[in-house]
């Protein structure tokens, strides 16, 4: 029960007892003056009665003094009258029981009203006759004290509900503090750290939340302190210093990342650009200028291929550049390359200096299944064939592929989507283990594999890129998923079968970026990880680095997803792109993927160690796992392992099966 809730039922309670005792005063109160009126009621009849009286019975006349009494008694609210002779015999006696109409008898019972009899004594000159006794009605003072008590019990209850109304609002503006100290204290747990703007008037509260803005302060410094360090060394490691674009070593990285990855495209284009005559330029007018025009390229590629999906932008060399398009058609990289060159001729054309150079423009194609020096050779072909055809050559080398050949656009779709109808899918999985400990498993990465009609496999590479094409995605996820949880719900049942205990196998599922941006396949997906209640705990979600950056909206979504069915939520393929680090800090999943590239990169160059420490020590400052991928031998992950990584993937540990 929180606080304020506690002092509001105290408060509450103190109140309405006080209200109680108010309203049991004026009971008790009213009752004693409806008792005194009955009394002096009763007395004042008593001594007009026996005036009359004296006269009638001085005479003897009986029959005369019984009419006096009854003709008081009949216009009058009397319980009894009785006169007594002086040998305290009844000589008149009128009494009526008493009738409480209207009353609860509760009420009569807890609030009894006593009623004093009324005496005088009755005589003729010196001589005493008798005596009168008259006690008087009380069902008139029972119903006014009835109605008195609900009357003030209503309007008490008003102010008591007008109170509490009053107290939950002044309440909650004093422990607004609170509030504001809870969520800073959950946003400390999620790796948030806000500062509370609101300064509470009690020198308590105000403390506390000077104590609470200095802790989070000091912690958030520190993260961004190591944030910071961690994107210094990665752009030292990765980045061009003067255009801002990844450098020749980054290039290489994310090409073979690129290549092998998990990110599917059916044709790519290298877009390479080579400036001519830069030392030349550079030793007339000096690095100034050859640093001016450098720039003024990288910009205007900026510019163009941002709006592209899979796109890698490089400094590959000294006067050399290398823009990479993936998941495009001819004539989209062929229209893309032209207008680099168009913006960047037109940004120079002021620029006298830049009159002496040759900016040449090659335009290749490769595919997914292409080497790395495959993808070399065709740049270093096509600028070479634009530099001898003119000055600010511009070459687009014809596709040396067929692009219909094999199955073609349209096979492949029907080979998907007859899969997908008659279910033809097999799941495999390959172990994510402890570096500490290999024999420990971290979770099982799941992959899918299409059954062709001949009942062969076929591999991701393979369909993945047409089934992006076509936007079937989404529903290879839903049956890569739909298999993912049978097979847990087979390892519950055989676990729960045997006698023996046995540890259900974490099961991690990747998402592609087409299915997180489909509200329908996520309230899907959100359907059976709720139909698995507790077993949704051993479901992992993934999605590429590439997904996320690419639909930040889409990521959140399925993040707070994960969370609400207490699924651990990853960044696969890690550690490449510009905003990696940053991602990190305002996502926070529960684990990362270093990218394979990066992963063994990170192991081959001694000199790398530092920002793949930095790396780790930013993510556990997070407590977010570090996983490394494409780990193949043992030198390998004892390397990661004294780095601090936390978890491996690769054939080393197991091939997928």
């Amino acid at each position: 029960m929180t606080v304020r809730r506690q002092i509001f039922l105290v408060l509450s309670a103190l109140f309405l007892a006080v209200l109680a005792a108010v309203l049991a005063v004026s009971v008790v109160g009213t009752r004693q003056y409806l008792e005194q009126q009955l009394a002096s009621h009763a007395q004042d009849a008593a001594t007009a009665i026996s005036v009359t009286l004296g006269q009638a019975l001085g005479k003897g006349d009986t029959v005369l003094a019984e009419a006096q009494v009854h003709s008081v008694f009949d216009r009058g609210y009397f319980k009894r009258i009785a006169v007594l002779g002086p040998d305290r015999q009844p000589i008149v006696n009128r009494e009526l029981p008493e009738e409480i109409n209207g009353v609860p008898l509760w009420f009569v019972r807890l609030v009894p009203i006593v009623t004093t009899t009324g005496e005088a004594f009755v005589g003729s000159g010196w001589r005493q006759l008798g005596k009168v006794l008259v006690d008087s009605q009380p069902t008139f003072a029972y119903q006014h004290l009835w109605t008195t008590a609900m009357e003030q019990m209503l309007w008490l209850l008003v102010f008591y509900a007008t109170a509490l109304l009053l107290m939950g609002w002044v309440l909650h503006y004093i422990l607004l503090p609170l509030k504001a100290i809870e969520k800073t204290a959950n946003d400390v747990q999620a790796k948030k750290f806000e500062q509370i703007a609101l300064r509470p008037r009690a020198p308590e509260l105000a403390s506390v939340v000077v104590a609470m803005n200095q802790m989070s302060r000091r912690v958030g410094e520190m993260l961004d302190a190591e944030a910071a360090r961690a994107e210094g060394l990665r752009k030292q490691a990765y980045d061009d210093e003067l255009t801002g674009l990844a450098n020749r070593r980054g290039f290489e990285l994310q090409l073979v990342e690129l290549l092998h990855g998990e990110s599917q495209f059916l044709l790519g284009a290298v877009v390479a650009v080579e400036i001519d005559d830069m030392r030349l330029l550079n030793r007339q007018h000096g690095f100034a200028a050859g640093e001016h025009i450098m720039r003024a390229l990288a910009t205007a590629a900026k510019a163009v291929f941002a709006q592209g999906g899979l796109t890698i932008l490089a400094r590959s060399n000294e006067f050399s550049f290398s823009f990479l398009l993936a998941d495009l058609t001819h004539e989209q990289a062929t229209e893309q390359a032209t207008e680099l060159r168009r913006r960047t001729l037109a940004q120079l054309a002021d620029f006298a200096p830049a009159k002496m150079v040759g900016i040449n423009t090659g335009v290749a194609f490769f595919r997914q299944s292409d080497t790395r020096s495959d993808v070399f050779a065709r740049a270093d072909l096509a600028v070479e064939s634009a530099r001898q055809s003119d000055r600010n050559g511009f070459v687009v080398l014809p596709d040396a592929h067929d692009e219909n050949s094999a199955l073609g656009s349209f096979g492949w779709r029907t080979l998907i989507q007859s899969a997908l109808h008659e279910n033809r899918w097999r799941l495999v999985r390959q172990p994510v283990v402890h570096l500490r400990d290999v024999s420990a498993l971290i979770h099982a990465e799941c992959m899918a594999r299409l059954v062709d009609a001949h009942g062969e496999l076929v591999p991701a590479s393979s369909f993945m890129p047409m089934a992006a094409r076509h936007r079937l995605m989404p529903d290879v996820d839903r049956a890569m998923v739909t298999l993912a949880l049978e097979r847990l719900r087979d390892q519950e049942a055989n676990s729960s079968a045997t006698t023996t205990t046995t540890t259900t196998t974490t099961l991690a599922i990747n998402l592609s970026p087409q299915s997180i941006g489909d509200a329908e396949f996520v309230a899907w997906l959100s359907e059976q990880l709720a139909a698995l209640a507790n077993g949704a705990k051993r479901v992992a979600l993934e999605v590429s680095e590439f997904g996320a950056l690419r639909n930040s909206a889409a990521l959140a979504s399925v993040r707070h997803m994960a969370r609400q069915h207490g699924v651990a939520f990853g960044i696969d393929h890690f550690g490449l792109g510009p905003q990696a680090v940053q991602m990190l800090r305002d996502v926070v999943p529960d684990y990362v993927k270093l990218s394979g590239a990066l992963s063994q990169e990170l192991v081959a160059q001694a000199s790398s160690n530092a920002l793949l420490v930095s790396f780790v020590t930013l993510a556990h400052s997070l407590d977010v796992m570090v996983i490394a991928q494409q780990v193949e031998t043992a030198e390998q992950a004892a390397a990661l392992s004294a780095a601090g990584v936390d978890g491996g993937q690769g054939y080393y540990f197991g091939a997928p099966q």
